[in-house]
């Protein structure tokens, strides 16, 4: 239920950040919208009644009185009393601001007056009109000026909401983003303690297993020796040669069952590994040179390169000779045999290839091959715990091996192992952990 209710936890934290960060957004965005549309409409506002009232004061200034002899058929006076009219009335609907609306209606008046005095050539009266119009623009741009500093005053309080509004839209997402984050470390912390104590409860019942397992191989193996002591004392008796041939096959089974019950107990102390380092080229000359006689007639190329490995030499030891001692034992009967030893270094890791041209393994075989108690083959006397040896040893160092295999050509066999740097014995304890990935077998 814990390992399902995880992803679940996870899946609910995110959604309500995801809500909550796409809700401040929204009223962020809409708070955002509303401060520019207002700010647009002031500051439109503004511009068009500074515009229209400075057109005006300008054809105010171009209405010249008609010429007593004159008629008042002056193009020039008509027409900036027309663009005069038609500012006026443009002006109406901006005539909002405190004291803008009388004074709108005044020069409104003053602009129908204007027209009267030019049409009947009234020029004391154009001019006295024309005078007060001007006036009265002037006090609309400096009513313009208080509205323009006003609006001023309302965009700068406009952009101060929209900054308070985004440090609490910023706020109340990290409020969120910390509740939850402090809500997953408080589950993690408590998966941690549980990782911990079921890592406790295996690590007694390991202990226990093999201590269970030392107990059982001396008690399994105590019989044995009587037998194996009686059996050699038939044979040396010099009695019949049926005693003897008996005699002998006693002795032989309970040699297997004593080297069967040996395998057991280093299979069962195979995940549990002593720290220490080795040199892969000496381990590699020492375990062949322990092979002695099953080496006899094979051609060897061992092109091994200088290297050190974070692995015990007794373990390494154990794991060459597992697998160089199936490569020589497992010969094809049509050819002489051919193992082939090689090296690729890496950073981190060095990778041990070993090649034969031996009998080879059918692909379910090659399947099982790393199962205890599987035997590929009846022949032999092997009790199939070599390979679960090594896979079990180099899983524990944080390593790998991979085996590939064809009847009638030969099997290879990659040792995959956590390389020691040169000068960098002393960091033991920084073991790289294990890598699932696949070795480049370069094949």
């Amino acid at each position: 239920m814990s390992l399902l209710g995880r992803p679940r936890k996870g899946v609910a934290s995110v959604a309500v950040v995801a809500g909550v960060v796409l809700l401040v957004a929204l009223v962020d965005a809409w708070v955002a919208s509303a401060t520019a549309r207002g700010t647009d409409a002031l500051s439109a506002n503004a511009l068009r009644s500074v515009e229209l009232a400075d057109d005006m004061r300008w054809q105010l200034s171009r209405l010249v009185p008609p010429q007593p002899t004159g008629g008042t058929d002056d193009p020039t006076a008509h027409q900036a009393l027309e663009w005069l009219g038609r500012d006026v009335q443009a002006y109406e609907p901006l005539a909002t601001y405190e004291g803008e609306r009388p004074e709108w209606l005044t020069l409104s008046g003053l602009a129908d007056s204007l027209e009267v005095d030019l049409t009947h050539a009234d020029r004391p009266a154009l001019a006295r009109d024309a005078q007060a119009a001007r006036e009265s623009v002037n006090r609309l741009i400096a009513i313009n000026r208080v509205e323009a500093e006003d609006i001023g005053a309302r965009i700068r309080e406009l952009g101060r909401r929209q900054i308070l509004v985004d440090m609490l839209a910023g706020g109340l997402v990290l409020l969120v983003v910390t509740q939850v984050a402090a809500a997953r470390l408080r589950a993690m912390s408590r998966e941690q303690l549980a990782a911990a104590r079921s890592l406790e409860l295996v690590e007694s019942k390991n202990q226990a297993l093999e201590a269970f397992a030392a107990r059982a191989a001396h008690d399994l193996r105590a019989p044995l020796v009587p037998i194996q002591t009686l059996a050699s004392l038939i044979v040396r008796s010099g009695r019949d040669d049926g005693d003897a041939r008996l005699a002998t096959r006693i002795g032989s089974a309970a040699e297997r069952m004593s080297a069967l019950i040996d395998a057991m107990l280093v299979f069962s102390r195979s995940g549990r590994l002593p720290r220490g380092s080795a040199d892969l080229r000496g381990a590699v000359d020492e375990a062949l040179d322990e092979l002695g006689a099953a080496t006899t007639g094979a051609e060897l190329v061992v092109e091994v390169q200088d290297a050190t490995v974070a692995c015990a030499p007794e373990v390494l030891g154990q794991i060459l000779r597992n697998v160089l001692g199936n490569a020589l034992k497992y010969r094809a009967p049509d050819r002489p045999s051919r193992l082939e030893i090689t090296t690729r270094i890496e950073p981190r890791w060095v990778t041990l290839a070993v090649a034969d041209n031996g009998r080879g393994m059918e692909a379910a075989a090659v399947e099982r091959a790393f199962e205890p108690f599987f035997r590929g083959t009846s022949e032999g006397t092997g009790h199939g715990l070599g390979l679960a040896i090594v896979d079990s040893y180099l899983r524990a160092l944080g390593g790998s091996v991979q085996l590939r295999s064809e009847v009638g050509v030969g099997t290879w066999v990659w040792l995959r192992l956590p390389r020691i740097p040169p000068g960098a014995e002393g960091a033991l304890h920084a073991l790289p952990r294990r890598q699932d990935v696949p070795l480049d077998t370069g094949t």
